[in-house]
């Protein structure tokens, strides 16, 4: 597999709630870039949290400074890790920017580190 770094984000989970299936959600946002341009990054996953293994589907709105937009569809795993955790996932993409138009026929990986208090960093790569 052949991949391309192409964004970097910080941010911080803000919200957490158990739903009345059982599942899990949780929410963040931040700011980073995105094949070079600032953006913003607002995340909600949702799943289920299993023997300390979270999974379950990811949506993330991404918008650049200029007002473009990445909607971005992903299923991810998380799990403990030092002191925090690490989630990796995979998505897909839909955008009607042409900026970004390529996006939509990539499969992206992800990967986020998240510390005890809840501030995370997570880079992007595009799968080729």
């Amino acid at each position: 597999m052949i991949s391309e770094l192409i964004g970097e984000f910080k941010g911080k989970n803000t919200v957490y709630r158990v739903l009345s299936d059982g599942e899990m959600e949780v929410s963040g946002q931040g700011t980073g870039k995105i094949l070079g341009v600032d953006a913003f990054l607002a995340t909600t996953s949702i799943g289920m949290m299993e023997n300390g293994v979270f999974s379950g589907e990811v949506y993330s709105s991404i918008t650049t400074m200029d007002g473009q937009t990445i909607m971005m569809n992903a299923y991810a795993v998380g799990y403990p890790s030092g002191n925090g955790g690490v989630s990796r996932g995979a998505s897909v993409q839909t955008t009607k920017s042409e900026k970004f138009m390529p996006l939509t026929k990539a499969i992206i990986l992800h990967e986020y580190e998240t510390d005890m208090s809840d501030n995370w960093t997570g880079k992007m790569w595009v799968w080729k």
